[in-house]
């Protein structure tokens, strides 16, 4: 059987004591986890924990967040429905509707 080559090994193996408080700190996860606790962590745990921070990661990436507050985004609203006939205007307020819907939720 041919032997795995290092870098495949290293996709396998979950994070480091330390690069998981890194990425902990990273994501702003404020989570209290021993370095016994976690060396007693099987691999299969440690490659699933590491596969979750990384989506965790992934996910705060996805782009800037924008801090409006609801009477913004109403006000954005009723200023791009003043607008007539304008298909683009259209479907940001059909958006922008849909993110209030949302957020009284």
């Amino acid at each position: 059987m041919a032997s795995r080559s290092t870098s495949s090994r290293g996709e396998e193996r979950g994070l480091s004591y330390q690069e998981l408080l890194e990425k902990l700190n990273e994501l702003g996860l404020e989570v209290v986890v021993t370095k016994d606790d976690y060396s007693r962590a099987t691999r299969r745990v440690k490659k699933l924990i590491k596969a979750l921070l990384e989506r965790a990661q992934e996910a705060g990436e996805v782009g800037p967040t924008l801090e409006l507050t609801r009477e913004d985004v109403e006000y954005i609203i009723y200023r791009l429905r003043t607008i007539y006939g304008d298909a683009r205007a259209t479907s940001i307020v059909a958006k922008l509707s849909d993110a209030l819907r949302r957020m009284g939720s």
